[in-house]
């Protein structure tokens, strides 16, 4: 059975993200400053072995996510492509935004990824979530009841 383990997201941490061989965020989380990092990591855990692992930051006003977003997200000249994420989260408050959520491949299609979805919402029930969505996974997106935001590769749930 899954498990779901808070780990300090600390050099210790960066270090084993870069060892890993399989993990779509692992390399660039495993280079970040720590300024950049939020205080924990989630590992997926299955029979002690990790899985895969997720970040996610706690944001408490829509401009803390739009400056990270126009940071790593949006190119310069590509903000007018962002207008319908910008309208949507720039008076929010208290909400989840998912910057990761990695399956090691020999362990990818086994429901772990979904299991840490039902985690996460049975831990925020209330609490709005977005995950900026690369084509590869947005059909696990769907399935997690996430919808797309306007025409942006953005996606909201609740």
């Amino acid at each position: 059975m899954p498990a779901i383990t808070a780990k300090p997201f600390n050099e210790d941490m960066q270090k084993v993200l870069g060892e890993l061989s399989s993990g779509y965020h692992s390399g660039e989380l495993s280079q970040k400053d720590a300024s950049e990092l939020p205080e924990n990591i989630y590992l997926i855990e299955n029979d002690d072995m990790m899985v895969g692992y997720a970040v996610i930051w706690e944001y408490s006003n829509g401009n803390q996510l739009i400056l990270k977003a126009e940071k790593d997200y949006f190119k310069s000249d590509e903000k007018y492509m962002q207008r319908d994420f910008i309208i949507d989260i720039k008076n929010r408050t208290d909400y989840i935004f998912i910057e990761a959520l990695d399956i090691l491949k020999e362990y990818e299609g086994k429901g772990n990824a979904a299991f840490f979805m039902k985690w996460l919402k049975a831990k925020y029930p209330n609490k709005r979530m977005y995950v900026y969505s690369i084509d590869k996974s947005q059909n696990f997106w769907f399935k997690q009841d996430f919808e797309v935001l306007g025409t942006t590769a953005w996606m909201t749930y609740q």
